[in-house]
């Protein structure tokens, strides 16, 4: 079998919501086949993701990151939008509940950081459908790098109100019926520029169909196929642009804070505080 036909069926495959019968009938092979060369060439790219998928490595590239972002929105600094997403599967016999979702079905989380053109800059995935959006990044080796030394501390990411507020992940002020003009005008502009990561993700949903549903038993085989079209996602925004029919919306499911995510130092608030007064 060429390479071509063995990149075309999984390209396809993972685009459609057609079935494994009829993706191998189209292919002309059998399921078991079928399954092989998905696995095999979704392997080989996610090895490669780092090629397309790439945290940015030098000061330059975070303030280019950062300039489209204020020129949308008006908040500076903003490195990436972050959020969380639930990749729907059928769930697994033991341990079930631990994959059940707020909407009640099995899944699994997928964490992405997106630019203002949609390219993911950081992927994760794996943790069960269950697990606060939280708690997912502060155990991804995202954290560590937000946390390390050398990370400009003029930039941050923008997350919703799942996450925990710190000087290198903003969130939109807790809306107690009583905020202020600047801290209304923060949240408006924040809602603004973080809409852009549900794009991606809808763009991403939207492009490869099968995350709707990624009809998958084997727990180690899925995080295979979710980084692989991510990947696809990041190949073809750069060489083809973003088509804009292809974007689906994904429901928001953002969720209360973690309770062990409340507290925030005095630092992050201040420097939230300090840019929303820079917006008035």
């Amino acid at each position: 079998m060429s390479v071509e036909k063995k990149i075309l069926a999984t390209v396809w495959l993972v685009s459609n919501k057609e079935s494994f019968r009829g993706v191998a009938d189209r292919f002309g092979m059998n399921k078991g086949r079928l399954h092989h060369v998905v696995m095999m060439v979704c392997q080989l790219i996610t090895q490669r993701r780092a090629d397309v998928i790439r945290w940015p490595s030098t000061e330059q590239q975070l303030q280019s990151y950062a300039s489209k972002f204020q020129q949308r929105c008006g908040i500076p600094g903003v490195a990436g939008a972050i959020d969380g997403t639930h990749i729907c599967i059928p769930g697994p016999s033991s341990h079930r509940e631990s994959y059940i979702n707020r909407k009640g079905l099995p899944s699994i989380q997928l964490q992405v950081v997106c630019t203002a053109d949609l390219l993911f800059l950081d992927v994760y995935t794996g943790w069960p459908g269950a697990v606060h959006d939280a708690r997912v990044f502060r155990n991804s080796p995202l954290k560590d790098v937000l946390e390390d030394a050398t990370f400009p501390s003029e930039y941050h990411l923008l997350g919703d109100s799942a996450y925990p507020l710190s000087s290198y992940l903003l969130v939109p002020f807790r809306d107690n019926g009583q905020l202020s003009v600047v801290e209304k005008t923060f949240n408006k502009a924040h809602a603004s520029t973080r809409v852009e990561v549900e794009r991606a993700i809808g763009l991403l949903k939207g492009k490869f169909r099968r995350l709707k549903y990624l009809e998958m038993t084997d727990l180690g085989s899925i995080p295979v196929v979710i980084f692989a079209t991510c990947s696809l996602h990041n190949f073809l925004i750069l060489h083809g642009g973003v088509d804009e029919e292809d974007i689906e919306h994904d429901e928001a499911d953002s969720g209360s804070p973690d309770a062990d995510s409340r507290d925030c130092s005095r630092t992050a608030s201040e420097k939230r505080l300090a840019i929303a007064h820079m917006l008035m």
